[in-house]
């Protein structure tokens, strides 16, 4: 059942290449998204209100977790949930997968999706669907 879109935007902080290909892997989901390219512009983004931010690991020269370790410091963002993603240059091997994953978890965010493992796993289309079903969980939270 589609959700509305949540009366502030999901920022999506990446590379300019990560936001538009998350953009497209959320083409079919009732979001409204903004895109961060540096960290300056993803923390000015950011406010209470924002229902989830998903992060690329290829964020503004990997600052990926001084973006998330920003808002656990913050009481006012605290809560705002952090999803990291691997969008652009091909999949991690197995090793360099559990270690995002478990620091993005240790920081307190709230998980990490490879999205080229889960096209390999699941097909673009599948890989799209538990994607945006994802990212629907976490901004209803």
């Amino acid at each position: 059942m589609p959700i509305p879109p949540a009366s502030a935007p999901i920022v999506v902080a990446d590379s300019a290449d990560g936001v538009e290909l998350l953009r497209g892997a959320l083409a079919g989901a009732p979001f409204e998204l903004v895109g961060a390219n540096t960290l300056p512009q993803a923390r000015a983004a950011v406010g209470p209100e924002t229902p989830l931010v998903i992060c690329g690991c290829h964020f503004d020269d990997g600052r990926m977790y001084e973006l998330l370790r920003h808002l656990k410091a913050r009481p006012a963002l605290q809560d705002v949930p952090f999803l990291s993603v691997r969008a652009e240059a091909g999949e991690l091997d197995d090793a360099m997968y559990e270690s995002v994953k478990i620091a993005t978890h240790v920081l307190g965010g709230s998980g990490f999706i490879d999205l080229f493992r889960w096209r390999r796993l699941y097909g673009e289309a599948e890989a799209a669907r538990q994607f945006g079903e994802r990212v629907a969980e976490l901004a209803r939270s």
